[in-house]
């Protein structure tokens, strides 16, 4: 008798995407994957991945990273916490296990910036233990398949979906059924979902009573709170323009940015546009201004060329592009 797990393995094992971090089993390999995928479409994971594993091929590669060149590579993945608590789970490891990646889900979840999900994946995927890795997909298909509404189970939502996995892993191989729960989620059992096509779709508890787009049951929704923002472009004498690594928020941290209008401490400047980033949390209204100071020991003076190499907050780095034949106009000042 045909049996859920079963039939989703092997649909995963025929139909599986051809993706880098899939050639093999290393956990260096799969951990950067899935840092890098938290909260970011494969898609756009991909390219960074790939500079990424060209840079830092192996573990040991990553142990003497410097910390600009980490930061370099993953600007504009965005949620930047991800990559400095990458180079503190790798010290980590260099110290603690002695430059070898720790092989249980209890050791893997005390490596930083590692929580239940990701060591649960590692763990499966790379050692073959029996632990259920659950994201917003594995939710999704879970709660449609079986009629689970995680805004009445609460807490206990987890749990009733980890008890299932966890089971269905004492007949298949629970690396196997991690990505195959992953792979469903992320190309069939999605927003939209695509039942005709599911291998699941017999099993379906949501498909069956046609309430499929009524699951899983949406939680309130916080309200994102706006914050307007100044910024000035500071050229000096020498054509030159100011970075600062000074701020008073928590987000992006070793990223350089333009310096405020207050930090500048200067009343005469010229206004630009405005540009809107979107955090999951807050959204920042930034208004761009420029501005022909002398120079000052309280930031670093670059030339356009020289902040190429330096990790620079996304918005910013976009509108330093949009200026870049103005700014490097200014270097012949």
């Amino acid at each position: 008798m045909s049996k859920p797990h079963i039939d989703l393995v092997n649909w995963y094992t025929r139909n599986k995407r051809d993706l880098a971090f899939r050639l093999n089993k290393d956990p260096y390999r799969i951990w950067i994957s899935e840092i890098m995928a938290q909260q970011t479409q494969i898609d756009t994971l991909i390219p960074y991945y790939n500079r990424w594993m060209e840079q830092y091929p192996t573990l040991n590669d990553l142990f003497d990273a410097e910390e600009d060149d980490l930061y370099r590579l993953w600007e504009g993945l965005g949620y930047y916490s991800r990559v400095r608590n990458i180079q503190k789970a790798a010290l980590q490891i260099k110290h603690e296990h002695d430059g070898i990646f720790p092989h249980s889900k209890e050791r893997i979840l005390q490596l930083s910036g590692i929580g239940d999900y990701t060591s649960a994946a590692i763990a499966s995927i790379c050692f073959d233990e029996k632990q259920a890795a659950i994201d917003g997909n594995v939710k999704r298909v879970m709660s449609r398949l079986f009629l689970l509404d995680e805004t009445e189970l609460k807490k206990e939502f987890t749990q009733i979906i980890k008890q299932k996995i966890e089971t269905w892993m004492e007949d298949v191989s629970p690396g196997d059924l991690t990505q195959a729960l992953m792979e469903l989620g992320a190309l069939i059992c999605t927003k939209q979902a695509k039942c005709e096509i599911c291998p699941l779709r017999d099993y379906c508890s949501a498909r069956k009573s046609d309430v499929v787009k009524d699951y899983p049951k949406a939680a309130k929704q916080l309200v994102k709170q706006s914050e307007q923002i100044d910024v000035v472009l500071l050229i000096n004498e020498k054509g030159q323009f100011a970075l600062t690594l000074e701020h008073n928020d928590s987000l992006m941290q070793g990223y350089y940015r333009l310096p405020t209008l207050s930090q500048a401490n200067i009343t005469e400047y010229k206004k630009d546009v405005t540009l809107r980033h979107v955090f999951s949390h807050k959204i920042w209204d930034v208004k761009f201004h420029i501005a022909h100071i002398n120079m000052s020991d309280d930031f670093k003076w670059v030339n356009y060329q020289e902040s190429l190499e330096l990790p620079i907050i996304t918005l910013h780095r976009r509108w330093l592009k949009q200026k870049a034949a103005f700014i490097q106009s200014q270097d012949m000042l």
